[in-house]
Parts: structure tokens; sequence; C-alpha cells
């Protein structure tokens, strides 16, 4: 007997009556006085009838409280996840059943338009049912005709005048609006959108008073939180519908469903909400409901019924499997009840007993990928079951317990696919996975590591799963370490984390906590935490890695006397710690134990130079964010010497050294230098990991930077979007190194005049590096700099000097009083008080970090000729010309020498110098 698809597809299959769901409904909305805002929510597995119920509900309004508007929105719907989109959706949806205006939300969205896409032109089907308002169509002509240069300009004034020339009762409803429209034309774009909730609010109250009698459902809720998981506050996502919509909307009733409680999180962030919501699960179905929909699925016998009833737990899947099975069986005879059982196993057991060996061949076989498409269907079915057809494919896929998971690839249903793999002979069911195994790996064995691929992604996960289920554990094992490196290698991290996480865990149940061997494996595990930016997971597992190597090798100790390799072993992971605690922003954590490292590694006996050569360069790099350039040029070009001679120039090992060697010549002030070797890195890396291996965007980010502060701002943001894109695409979300590449577009942005793209990349990766390191991490430092310098060039001076005043705290908690970057923070925040003619304020700042630097990197540096010409100018604006001169003059001669006579430093210099001599 061949599989055919089941009839059922042609009429819908409804889980609902819903006795106490509804009864709590009725009450809600009886009792809706008794808050000023409230709402329902109910949660439920996928599959419970969430939806249905909904429909249920306002069926109830329909015919009992007709009087009563209500809504559905549902964000399933993508755009409906979006603030200000889910807004225009719902104005859509109560404008179809009210008659109602909302001028003042209108007028809001419409200038966010305009600030988010100003190329865009406003359409005016987004803003429907204002054909008898021309005047609203006058105001978006206005802001369409608006030349938005680089600096965004609202039309204020000829707004204002629309408005004022429009009818009386539309003038007095924009004279109620909370916010003013000069207040929203200095606003950006997604500032506006976080008020935009509490708008819409206003106009609705406007319209209908704050004991109105309506109702708005949500569906689908925990959409809302899609590619959010892991990233920040679980409760951020939807901040706006919780504290900014809903109580704003009084009188309202809103009935939300999900599938994960909720109301602990609303209440941990507003304790009002333990009265203003209820929540209740939607449990499993009562048993005559299920009798019900059985009846209503044709099974007649009531004696079939009661033994599925009872089977199904209530739970929806196995009523809709049974019923597959009554369908199955009776194309070929009378169901009867003793085909049926009281447990699960068991009516998995009678649905595979009526199938023909061909058909139970097909499923066990399917049942062991976690899915397959039409090409590894045929694969399979030549090698595992040739007598069936490949041409039943269409037909196989129709039944309900196969599910499209992606566009071409099926699975079977989870609890099926449990079931089959169980039931079936274990030899047959490792056959079929060792051949998955051998499938997957052969796709991905002698792989290139500059070729790989998102199918070869796949191809990885897919085979380390079979291989779980196909081989012992030791040839799991070097299995791992052989097919993950190339992997390791290319930089797809995110793909190799859960399975090397994976495989660790077991190799830990299997051998214990304290085996070295499972140290060995946790440490490089802890390589892989560290790769993908999670750097408080990889300190953790450094650190029981050093306990398990200090116990293990103790022992050693002992019984071969041979304390110069165990001394080796835990040195390097010290030096693996050091490096992290490098990572997060722990420079003198970082130092100690990295010199701890040196120490034990120069105890050693013939201890191999190019280990120490790596350790040097370490320190150097710490030593170059501690401020301290020159040592830690002298110990990194060391360094390099020994690497390049035992490794050869060419070696990737040798390009970390160059990149860090060209760090400091850049914080030395030595920028063509810099570049040189930065260059050099790059074309090392790519030509060995290929052109977009997460590194790769480490360094083009690198070179960004350079050509930024060589006044090469094409070349900068052609460096800067590229490694922006690679990172994207290969860091997590929340990775720092990703937070400092948008960081680095953000600075190009800001030399370039592009102030909002600029503040757009460093809000990026401001948040990225807040939710990573916390609010105090030094490593925030220069980005809250940069921020602040932005809008002090925006003339927006108060949130200019809040985050300087944030930005040097920090830098002071964390670096010290004479490190060069407090003295940045202090020249800038001393050009604030010149641009606002504070004098005796700037000053004591320039001054202070002109001794800081001239201290730290010496009077021939450009950092210091900035400072100096600042300082020149304090002078000059107050009269000083003797102090003046002088200090300029030798900043235009620093520029001139580092720079060349056409950088913006120098050209800046000149004119300070020309105007001086000629007072």
């Amino acid at each position: 007997m061949a599989l055919h698809p089941s009839d059922y597809f042609r009429k819908e299959r409804v889980f609902v009556d819903r006795e106490t769901c509804i009864y709590n409904f009725k009450n809600f909305i009886q009792n809706y006085n008794n808050q000023d805002y409230n709402a329902l929510f109910y949660y439920g597995i996928a599959g419970i009838g969430k939806s249905k119920l909904q429909h249920k509900l306002q069926n109830i309004l329909n015919t009992e409280y007709p009087e009563m508007l209500w809504v559905s929105m549902d964000l399933e719907n993508d755009t409906h996840r979006n603030v200000s989109t889910f807004l225009i959706a719902l104005r859509n949806k109560i404008q179809k059943k009210r008659n109602v205006k909302f001028y003042k939300f209108n007028l809001a969205h419409a200038i966010f338009s305009k600030k988010s896409r100003p190329d865009i032109p406003l359409n005016k089907e987004t803003y429907p049912m204002l054909k008898e308002d021309g005047f609203f169509y006058d105001i978006l002509n206005a802001l369409n005709e608006t030349a938005f240069g680089p600096f965004l300009s609202i039309p204020v004034k000829q707004i204002a005048d629309i408005i004022n020339h429009a009818p009386g009762n539309i003038r007095r409803h924009f004279g109620e609006l909370p916010i003013d429209i000069k207040k929203l034309e200095s606003m950006e774009a997604h500032e506006i959108e976080k008020i935009l909730p509490g708008i819409f609010a206003a106009d609705f109250t406007s319209n209908f008073g704050t004991s109105s009698r309506a109702c708005i459902f949500i569906d689908t809720y925990e959409a809302i939180w899609k590619d959010w998981r892991g990233i920040g506050s679980f409760s951020e996502k939807d901040k706006w519908i919780r504290k900014c919509l809903i109580p704003n909307m009084l009188g309202v009733s809103w009935v939300i469903c999900g599938r994960e409680q909720i109301k602990s999180s609303w209440v941990e962030d507003e304790q009002d909400w333990e009265m203003c919501m209820k929540e209740y699960p939607i449990e499993d179905l009562p048993e005559k409901y299920s009798e019900q929909f059985l009846k209503e699925c044709g099974i007649e016998e009531k004696d079939i019924r009661n033994i599925i009833v009872k089977a199904s737990e209530g739970v929806p899947y196995y009523l809709n499997l049974s019923v597959d099975t009554y369908e199955q069986i009776s194309r070929s005879k009378k169901p009867e009840a003793k085909y049926f059982t009281d447990t699960k196993k068991e009516v998995f057991d009678k649905f595979v007993k009526y199938l023909d060996n061909n058909d139970k061949r097909t499923l066990y076989m399917l049942s062991a990928p976690n899915s397959w498409d039409r090409n590894l269907f045929k694969i399979l079915i030549e090698k595992f079951n040739p007598n069936y057809s490949i041409y039943e494919f269409q037909d196989l896929i129709k039944y309900s317990f196969i599910k499209e998971v992606k566009d071409g690839n099926f699975s079977l249903h989870q609890l099926m696919r449990k079931s089959l793999q169980e039931h079936q002979d274990p030899t047959y069911r490792k056959e079929v996975h060792l051949f998955l195994h051998n499938y997957y790996s052969n796709k991905i064995k002698d792989i290139d590591v500059k070729s790989i691929t998102q199918e070869h992604e796949i191809a990885l996960i897919e085979a380390y799963y079979h291989a779980k289920e196909a081989l012992k554990f030791a040839e799991l094992g070097v299995w791992v370490i052989k097919y993950i490196e190339p992997f390791d290698k290319a930089g797809y991290w995110k793909t190799i984390d859960p399975i090397y996480e994976d495989f660790v865990e077991a190799f830990k149940e299997k051998s214990g906590p304290e085996n070295i061997y499972f140290g060995v494996f946790l440490r490089r595990l802890a390589f892989i935490k560290e790769d993908i930016g999670r750097y408080n997971e990889a300190i953790t597992y450094y650190q029981q890695v050093l306990k398990i190597f200090e116990k293990n090798m103790g022992k050693k100790v002992l019984e071969n006397n041979n304390l110069a390799v165990d001394n080796h072993s835990i040195a390097m992971v010290t030096n693996d710690l050091a490096n992290c605690y490098l990572s997060i922003g722990m420079y003198e954590k970082a130092l100690t134990l990295q010199q701890n490292s040196l120490k034990m590694i120069q105890n050693i006996v013939n201890e191999d130079p190019l280990y120490i050569a790596l350790l040097q360069q370490n320190i150097a790099l710490t030593y170059q964010y501690l401020g301290r350039y020159s040592k830690a040029k002298e110990l990194c070009q060391e360094a390099l010497t020994v690497r390049e001679t035992l490794l050869g120039k060419e070696d990737l090992e040798v390009a970390i050294t160059v990149e860090n060697l060209a760090v400091i010549h850049q914080q030395l002030g030595n920028y063509k230098e810099a570049f040189a070797l930065a260059q050099r890195a790059l074309n090392i890396r790519e030509k060995k990991l290929g052109p977009k291996h997460p590194i790769v965007a480490k360094n083009l980010s690198s070179l960004g930077v350079l050509c930024t502060i060589m006044d090469n701002l094409e070349g900068a943001l052609k460096y800067n979007q590229r490694a922006v894109e690679i990172a994207e695409e290969k860091f997590e979300g929340d990775h720092i190194a990703f937070a400092q590449t948008l960081s680095n577009l953000g600075a190009t942005y800001q030399y370039m005049l592009r102030y909002d793209d600029a503040l757009e990349a460093y809000q990026r990766a401001l948040q990225i590096t807040e939710r990573s390191l916390g609010l105090d991490s030094s490593i925030l430092v220069n980005t809250l700099n940069n921020i602040a310098e932005t809008y002090r060039k925006m003339e927006n001076y108060d949130e200019a000097l809040e985050f300087y005043q944030r930005a040097l705290n920090i830098a002071r908690n964390h670096l010290g009083e004479e490190h060069p970057t407090v003295a940045l923070i202090m020249n800038n925040l001393g050009r604030l008080y010149i641009d606002t003619k504070e004098f005796d304020k700037a000053h004591p700042l320039c001054q202070q970090a002109l001794d800081i630097r001239g201290k730290t990197l010496g009077t021939d540096h450009v950092d210091f000729a900035i400072t100096s010409l600042d300082l020149g100018i304090i002078y000059g604006c107050v009269g000083r010309r003797d102090y003046a001169l002088p200090l300029s003059e030798h900043s235009l001669s620093i520029f001139e020498q580092k720079l060349g006579s056409d950088h913006r430093y120098t050209k800046q210099a000149k004119l300070v110098v020309d105007t001086l001599k000629g007072i």
C-alpha cells in the first residue's frame, strides 16, 4: 500500500470552545472600568488554538456587545512588529470602523517618515481617509518638496501656515498637540519613533474619551522578539506597547495571545501591571471538546473516539495524528476499536502497523535526517528502499505530519519522528545515520578554508548530528577535531560553537570534570567563545582549565619530575586568560597575568623563543592600551623579528604581530608606517584566509581608521563599509568586534559631515558594547567620545557635554589621570568651550591635556600639536598673541612634517598662524 495524502486538508480542523477562557474574557469585558487600563493575556504552546480562540472572542463581541469597537492585530505579519507600521495599520483598522481623525499622529508620523528616509517621497496612500482634509495633503506636499541636504530641515513655518489656514475645528485639534512642531523638527527619527505611540494614544483619546468601549486584540505576541533572543533585555523590544501605548489609551481592553508568559517581566518593569493584567494559560483540550473534534472529523465510532481521546491527553497533535491513522486504515478496511490503544506508544505502533513494508521503511528512513529535500529523498530511496517510487514525493509531503521547514526542505513532525526512531530496528537506524554522516562529511572533506559556503555549514551541522548517532565516542572525537578545524580557521565560529560545546559536555559526562583531556577540549571551547565575543564565558572556562591543569600537572611532577612541561601548559592558559581580560578592557589584570606567564616560561630551560616572542607581543599590546607606547613599540618590534625569522614573513601569526605594531605606530603618530604595516597584515590574511574572514574585517577597519586620520576619507569609507559588511555577516550581533567596526565607520561619517549617519553607527556600537560589557567598561570610552564630538559639531552642546563627561569619568577610573585617552577627551571638552566662547573653562582643560600629551607622547606628536593649536586659539581669542603665535607655529611645523601640507589639520593651523600674524 502506497502513501497517499489525507483528505482533511479540504476541511480545516479547528480546536476552540474553551469555556474557561471565554468565561475569563467575558468577566474581563464586563469589569473594564475597574482600571484605567488593563490587559488579558492568553499563553499556550504552538498549535493549541490561540488564534481560533481570538476569533471566538471576537464573535462574542459582535453578538453581545455590538456597540463595542474592536480591532485585531497579528504580529505574525512582520510589518506589525515595527512601531510605526503597527500604528499605521492599527489606525487604518480603527478608521474603517469609526469615522475618526488622527491628525496629530499623522503629522508626527509624516515627519518621522521623512526624517527616516528623506529620499523617498511621502505616499498619500499611507494617510487614507483624509480626502476631505486637503490641508494635510498640503503638508505632505510641503515635506516632499523640501530640498533635503546634509542637514535635514523640516519646513516648520510652512506647516504652521497650512494648519493656521485649516478649518477651526482642525486648528483647535492641533492646538492640543502635546509636543511642538519645532521640537519634532529638532528630533532624530528614532527619537520621534519613541513618542509615536504616545501621540497615537492622545489622538485616540481625543476621539473616544477616557472611558471608551473598545477592545484591541494582538495575536502571535511572541513574534515581536523575532531576531532579538539573547540580545539585550527581554522586555526591551515590547516596551513601546507595554509602557507607551496601553497605559495611554485609557478605557481600552487589550486581549493578547502568545506562546510564553510575560506578566512577570511586565510587573518587574512596572509594578502596576500586577493589578492591570490577568494572565491565563490555554490548557490541553477538555475531553468533551476532543470528542467533539473527532466527531467533526468523521470518526463516528464512539468506542474508537473514547480510546483516542484518552491516548491524546488533550494535545491537538495527537488528535490530528489519530485522525490520520483512522483515515489511513479506512482506505483498506473498516476501523475497529482494537486497532487503537490507550497509550501514545501503541497509537504510533498501530499507525505503522497498517502500512506496508515499503511505506514503513520509507518513514523509518525519513525519520533520521533533520530535514530533506527532493534530491536527498531520491538518494535515500535509491539506497535503502529502491522499491518505493520517487514519484510519490509530491503525495508524501502533503501529509499533516510532514512540514515544510524551509523552501523545498521538509521534515517529519518531531513527535512522529521521535517515535519512528525509537520503534525501528536499531541496526537499520544506525545504518541510515551512518550513511547520512558519510554523505554530509564528504561534502566538507578537504575543504578550502577560503571557499566555505552556507551549504558547507549545514553539512557540518548535519554530519555531526548523525555522527553522534552512528559513531563510537572515540571516533566522534577524532571526527570533531578533524572536521571543525577548517571552519575554525575560516572564522565560522558561530557555526562550530554549539557543536563543540555539545561535544565537550558529552566528554565531561564520560570522563569527569577533572580529566586532563577534558581540560584540553575545554580550553579549545574557550578559544571559540573568545572568538565569538563571549568573553565572560571564555574567562570562566580558562579558569576551570587552569584548575584542571594545576591539579593534574602536580601529579605529573611527582611521577615524572617533568616541571618544564607542566609550567609551559599552565603558562599558556594563563596567557589565554590574560588575552580575554585584555579584550574587555581590564588592562592591568591582563598585564599581571601576562607577566606571570612570561616568568613561568623564562624559568624553563631551553624554552622555545617563539613562545616568548608571542608573550612579548601580547604584553606590548597591553602596554599600548595603557598608553606606554614607546615600551610597547620596543617589545613588539623585538617579537616581530623573532617570529619572522622562525615562521617566515608570510605566516598568519606574523600578521598578528604586524597589525599590533601598526596600532602602536598609529598611537605614536607615525601614520605612514602604521598604514604600511596594516596593509601588509591585510595582504597576508586575504591571501591565506580569503577576503571575507572576520579577522580581515578587523584589519580593514584599522586601515579605515588610518585613512580617516590621514584625511583620505574616500579610502576610509571604502575600508570601513567593507569591514562592517563582513563583520555583520560573520560576527554575532553583540560581538564587540562588530561594534568596533561600526564605531570606526561612524568616525569616517563624522569627518565627512554626515552626522546623522555617524550617530546611527555610534549608537549601534554603543548599544552592543553596553549589552556585552556593561555600562562602565573602558571599551566604551572611544565611542562615547565620538558621540560627544558629533553632537559638538552639530552644536548640540548639552548632549555633547553629557557624553564627554561620561567618557572622561570611565577613562579616569580605568586608565588613570595621565592616560593619553584622558587627554583626548579633555582636549575635546575644551574645544566645546572654545565653540561656546567660554575661554576661562576651555583654557585649563586644554592646558592639562597638553601637559599629559607632552609627557606621554612627546612634544613632536600630532596629538600634542592638536592641543597646542587649540590652546593657541584660546590665547588668540583673549588677546594674548604673544602666547598664541608660538603655540600655533609649533603645531603647524608638526602637521607639515607628519601629515603634509594638504591635510585638514595643516590647513587649519596655517590659517590660524596667518591670522595671528596679520593682527
